[in-house]
């Protein structure tokens, strides 16, 4: 009863602290996407193809979203399809030895106003290393390993020179239409997170010094007030922040060892929550909720005053949730199963009997082949018979009867029925 309760009162606290009622959060469960409530209460199944594997929405509630062969699609609320395209890391896949190799494109993030989507990219690259050539025996190479974010329109190819190459750090969550907040880098120190708008310089913002291990999937709410971000040697550490200034013209953090710079914290720490292996987050519009992803599916709670969190489970098994300010869509129609509709004959078949001795021949004239019943009464008892009938559209069958009386022979050929009557 307790637990039922505090279940209560914490989806009670989201739908209060949320003042966009309209919420939603798409996700993908068993390779489909779906799209539910904030408090559980409705889901609707938007795909039901499965291979996908990440989702992301924007505002007005399109959906961009990973599919196999490296390809993205921009997709409706209903399901419909409405691009599917590769981009220019999409090089097939992967090959051994020393070959130069893109990997991704990996969850994708489609702007609020669902013109451009983000998304993230490795590549595994060789260099000649010192004291080494093509004749060494055995070779040897420099293996060098990059990673960073690329954007595309939501409609189509997009070569990368049209809105830059931002390499070094991942996860991109969008600001606003024009600038990524990017996190975990590639090389350390550096900070935890940066601002990068589309074709800009990075501006350095985020770092947090606790344990020095790094922030990853670092997100910013909309009123630039709450961070999240996952911790800890094995991402075990999901932590809110707030900000003490804006993030714009933020003093940078100086890495230098035995600085003199007295470095200002631009978010602090406000509450931790410790436990399995987080592996993504995606924070309310109005910043008063989270929702997070374990390996136990994703968990969804409020953002109290004090930053503490009460989570509840949304969906056992589900991955890679996106909270967006669009409603759940109203629930798909059942399609019908397909209707079979028997073939019909294209014209009305003839019947003849003729009768030898205690037996008679039935020959049936359709005009065309297909497979026929006839069946033959004689005082009360029936004999059926099945009848293939070739190209030339007549075929003969014999009912042995072994008595007199009348008999009425009635066939049936593709919808159509005829009888006949002799006496035998």
């Amino acid at each position: 009863m307790l637990r039922k309760t505090l279940i209560a009162a914490v989806l009670m606290t989201l739908a209060a602290a949320s003042p966009a009622a309209a919420d939603s959060i798409a996700y993908i469960d068993k390779g489909d996407i779906w799209i539910a409530s904030p408090d559980g209460a409705r889901k609707v199944q938007v795909t039901h193809s499965g291979g996908y594997f990440n989702v992301s929405q924007a505002d007005n509630g399109t959906l961009a979203a990973l599919v196999g062969g490296e390809k993205l699609q921009t997709l409706s609320r209903d399901g419909k399809v409405l691009a599917e395209f590769l981009t220019p890391i999409s090089d097939g896949a992967p090959v051994s030895g020393p070959v130069n190799k893109f990997h991704g494109p990996f969850n994708p993030q489609i702007s609020p106003d669902g013109t451009k989507v983000a998304y993230e990219y490795f590549n595994d690259s060789y260099d000649t290393a010192p004291g080494c050539s093509e004749t060494t025996v055995p070779p040897c190479f420099a293996y060098k390993q990059s990673q960073g974010v690329l954007v595309s329109d939501t409609t189509g190819f997009t070569p990368f020179e049209k809105y830059g190459l931002m390499t070094g750090w991942i996860w991109p969550q969008w600001i606003d239409n024009n600038t990524l907040l990017r996190s975990d880098p590639s090389l350390s120190p550096n900070d935890d997170a940066v601002i990068t708008p589309l074709n800009g310089a990075n501006d350095n913002w985020f770092y947090d010094g606790n344990m020095g291990l790094g922030v990853s999937n670092v997100e910013l709410s909309r009123d630039l007030q709450t961070v999240v971000g996952v911790a800890g040697f094995y991402d075990e550490k999901l932590r809110v922040y707030r900000t003490t200034m804006s993030p714009f013209g933020a003093p940078d953090w100086d890495h230098a060892p035995f600085t003199n710079h007295e470095n200002v914290p631009v978010a602090q720490q406000c509450f931790e929550l410790p436990g399995t292996k987080f592996t993504s987050t995606s924070l309310a519009p109005s910043g008063t909720g989270l929702v997070y992803g374990t390996k136990d599916g994703l968990y969804v709670s409020a953002i109290g005053a004090d930053c503490a969190l009460s989570p509840t489970l949304l969906a056992a098994g589900a991955t890679s949730p996106d909270w967006g300010p669009a409603d759940v869509p109203a629930p798909q129609s059942e399609t019908a199963p397909p209707v079979t509709v028997a073939p019909t004959a294209t014209k009305a078949p003839t019947l003849t009997l003729r009768k030898k001795k205690l037996s008679l021949t039935a020959t049936l004239t359709t005009g065309e082949p297909g497979k026929a019943t006839l069946t033959a009464t004689l005082k009360g008892r029936k004999t059926t018979k099945q009848l293939t009938i070739g190209s030339s559209g007549k075929g003969k069958v014999t009912f042995k009867l072994r008595r007199h009386g009348k008999v009425t022979v009635k066939a049936q050929f593709k919808g159509a029925k005829v009888s006949a009557k002799l006496t035998l």
